[in-house]
This record gives C-alpha cells, structure tokens and sequence, in this order.
C-alpha cells in the first residue's frame, strides 16, 4: 500500500519527522499500520489516543464491557456522562477528535478461541489490555501460531509490567507463556481486585504506545528477549533479559 503524506500531515507530524530515527519514511511506516487493542480501560485508552496522535493508519478496538464509575480514575478517555456506554465505542469517537483520518472500527464482544482469528486476522499487531490471564493466553497461542507481534502489559498497585513477543521468527525469542506459565489453582486477581493508582495505568498504555512504534519503525530485535518492570512507587525501572522456556507448550521447537 503506497501511503503518501498530505502536506496538512507533513507539517501535523512534523515534530516526529524531524527525528533522525523516524523521517519521512519512518512516518509512512506508522501511517501504514494496522492495529488491533484488545482492552478499551486503562492501558488501552492511553495506548490508543497515543498511537492515535503518532498517525497510525488502522486501529481496532475491542472491548464488550460498558462504562462504569469505578473506571473514571485511570480510564482516560470517559466522562460521567458516557457512563454506560460501550468503552470501545466511546474511544472511538475521542481518537477520531484527535485523528480523523483514521481507520477505526469496534468489535463489542468478547475474545474466545471461536472468535479470535475471525477478529484478529488482519492487524499485524495485537496489542493485549485485557486483565484476565484467561484472554492473555489465548492471545499469545494465537499470535504465535498466526505469526502476529504481540505487545503485552499488567498492572498491579503502583507497578507496570511491559513486553513484546515474536516468539515464531527466532528460537531465541520467548512468547508470554514463557514468562508467565499458566497457573493451576486459577486463584488470579486483576487489578480491579488488586488496587490501581491512576497514573501508572496511563504510564503502561504509554509504555505499550511506544514500544509498538518502536518495533514499527524497526528497532534491536532485543526487545523481543526483555521485561520492562516499572515500580511507581520507588520509581526504579528494571529491564530483564528474558528466554524461550523449551518446554514451554506453546512455542517450543
């Protein structure tokens, strides 16, 4: 797909073009992805107006839940008023303020293994909000076994968890199940029974922005092979060289 860029969107973007790392065809190469966010809270509100603002070409949104109160401190998008709405069709409407011309359609329904490729096969990259280890499994299998780049994240009280995984294009690379092995006794909190500081979910959508633009524009294959971990409170940032678990059931060679 030829993409070429408008003189409104020369001078829109003009700041990233600038940037020896991005240029005029680093910017061609954000304006022609496509992305699925699986998550309409409080990772993925901040990691699609992001996205959104960088130019991005398609972006789908998938998120059955509706607007609740409880949403309204981290879930930046929503309003009191949008309270009991669908989240994905409220994001929607708001990343279109920022981007017009972009690409963005809505699925109100749940991921499950019936669904998932009929939702997710034709975005490269799949970005996982969800906050249920149930649905990051699922993801994971699927985009190994599809050969789609995943961008995973988990928050927790003041901490951010961020990956990236390419599991199926090298030996070396782990996939999430890897890292995080499925647990037997299926006693998992998510974090809206855990606790959650505001800001730290807008730093994990932020974290999860950047790290797509980052592999988008083509950055060290090493991103594949690390665990970002992000501890609010301390403010201490960690980077975890991470490796493929070779019995791993899903990835292993």
């Amino acid at each position: 797909m030829m993409i070429n860029i408008s003189e409104k969107n020369f001078e829109k973007y003009s700041r990233q073009i600038m940037m020896e790392k991005i240029g005029i065809s680093g910017q061609k190469k954000i304006m022609k992805s496509s992305i699925c966010i699986i998550g309409c809270g409080g990772l993925g509100t901040t990691t699609a107006q992001y996205l959104a603002m960088t130019g991005v070409g398609k972006i789908l949104l998938i998120d059955f839940d509706n607007i609740e109160l409880s949403n309204l401190n981290r879930q930046i998008s929503f309003l009191e008023k949008d309270i009991g709405e669908n989240k994905a069709t409220i994001l929607k409407k708001n990343i279109l303020k920022i981007n017009a011309e972009l690409d963005v359609s809505i699925i109100k329904k749940k991921i499950t293994r019936r669904n998932i490729n009929l939702f997710l096969e034709k975005s490269k990259f799949i970005i996982d909000c969800s906050d249920n280890f149930e649905t990051r499994f699922l993801i994971n299998e699927y985009c190994f076994k599809k050969k789609k780049i995943l961008v995973s994240a988990a928050l927790q009280n003041f901490d951010v968890q961020v990956s990236s995984f390419k599991a199926w294009a090298s030996k070396k690379n782990p996939c999430y199940e890897c890292i995080f092995p499925k647990f037997s006794d299926g006693n998992i909190l998510n974090c809206d029974q855990m606790g959650i500081v505001s800001p730290i979910a807008g730093f994990g959508g932020i974290m999860q922005a950047i790290t797509v633009v980052n592999i988008i524009l083509g950055c060290d294959q090493k991103i594949f092979r690390e665990l970002i971990i992000f501890d609010g409170f301390s403010r201490e940032m960690k980077k975890i060289k991470v490796e493929k678990n070779v019995k791993c059931k899903i990835c292993k060679y």
